[in-house]
């Protein structure tokens, strides 16, 4: 199977040296710290919505064969990417999808039992949130944040305030309740707002690495050498020459 744009691309920043790759990382981190709440940061691989991989059902898998259903061609692409064992980003990248639009196709393939295992419950929550199928505060409960009680205590207490005449969000009551972190909810909303970007790829421009100096060719340099070592000759008998001319005429 033929390597995606992704793979391509992590595969010529993995052979970066490790005093490139160190830097990068650290930077990196210093960026993502001042978005991303740790339970984005220090997530289990398979949790992570970006770089989840869809196992195809018979269902999901007789689709994309017979397209009986006439879906429009854009999911026939994601069911495509799927059976090839493509992670999600890997999805977007090749096909120049916006997470947004992966988020709606996978949120539609789930519903529609197009997917053989269990989708993780953030998983499934982000892409949920992502799709704007879930609110903020649904998508807290889907990612097992919080629970419908507590919702409803955020909604009530809106509905008080509402009736005093002051306006309060949703999700700055949870966070002032206490029910949810500030930076868990700035999170999740500034991956929605990230989502809506394309991002383009070519794994081509990648810069390559040079790992070892200009070839060193030892007959090529002999032979600089030796024209190097003429012209310098010619200079010392030219310089030797005026100088016992002048010695003659000096006596």
């Amino acid at each position: 199977m033929s390597k995606s744009l992704y793979v391509g691309f992590m595969e010529k920043l993995l052979g970066f040296p490790l005093w490139v790759k160190q830097s990068i990382f650290m930077d990196l981190s210093k960026d993502l710290v001042k978005y991303l709440s740790n339970e984005f940061l220090d997530v289990e691989e398979g949790e992570l919505f970006h770089v989840y991989k869809p196992e195809l059902s018979e269902l999901g898998q007789n689709e994309l064969l017979t397209k009986e259903s006439k879906f429009d061609e854009s999911i026939y692409s994601f069911l495509n990417c799927c059976a090839k064992g493509m992670s999600l980003i890997e999805i977007a990248i090749e096909n120049n999808f916006t997470m947004e639009e992966v988020s709606k196709a996978f949120t539609f393939c789930k519903t529609s039992g197009f997917f053989s295992k269990d989708v993780p419950k953030l998983v499934a929550a982000i892409a949920g949130f992502i799709a704007s199928k879930y609110r903020t505060g649904e998508y807290f409960i889907r990612a097992g944040k919080m629970t419908i009680e507590q919702l409803d205590e955020v909604l009530n207490k809106q509905q008080e305030m509402k009736d005093q005449g002051k306006h309060v969000f949703i999700a700055e009551l949870m966070v002032q309740m206490g029910f949810v972190r500030d930076l868990d909810v700035k999170s999740i909303i500034f991956m929605k707002e990230e989502a809506t970007k394309r991002f383009s790829l070519n794994a081509e421009e990648v810069p390559n690495i040079v790992l070892e100096r200009e070839s060193y060719d030892i007959r090529v340099e002999n032979t600089k050498l030796k024209e190097e070592n003429e012209i310098l000759r010619q200079k010392m008998d030219t310089l030797l020459t005026f100088i016992n001319e002048h010695k003659e005429v000096a006596k």
